[in-house]
């Protein structure tokens, strides 16, 4: 299914990450040290993150998660997608000091999604 972010920004999201956007609600990542818990965004919600955000994201950062209001995105760079965590405030600073980059590949944040998916089920809950 293609999402109407994708027709907006002419990228596409690999099928794992789709994955994850329909399976989850929430998921946890490492940021600077510290496991945060984002909440995943509908397909219609990332298209909307995006079109309010679209000046500071620029063509190339799709969000996929939020937490307060900063973001987990996609960016496509040079054939490669890699996963960032992006930071409101400091976007209106300036862009680039905007973007942490997390995985430097989307494969790698789902291999990691998958694991603690893994371990959640077990235990009954969110990745």
């Amino acid at each position: 299914m293609e999402y109407a972010i994708e027709k907006v920004m002419n990228r596409i999201i690999p099928e794992d990450v789709k994955t994850i956007i329909e399976d989850n609600r929430t998921i946890k990542v490492m940021v600077d040290g510290e496991r945060e818990e984002f909440v995943v965004l509908s397909p219609d919600e990332m298209l909307n993150a995006y079109e309010e955000q679209k000046d500071l994201f620029d063509y190339d950062i799709m969000p996929i998660a939020y937490l307060d209001d900063d973001y987990l995105c996609l960016r496509y760079k040079d054939h490669n997608i890699s996963i960032i965590y992006w930071s409101s405030e400091r976007a209106m600073e300036e862009k680039r000091l905007a973007i942490f980059e997390l995985d430097e590949s989307y494969r790698c944040f789902y291999e990691t999604a998958n694991e603690r998916r893994s371990n959640q089920e077990s235990k009954g809950g969110n990745i």
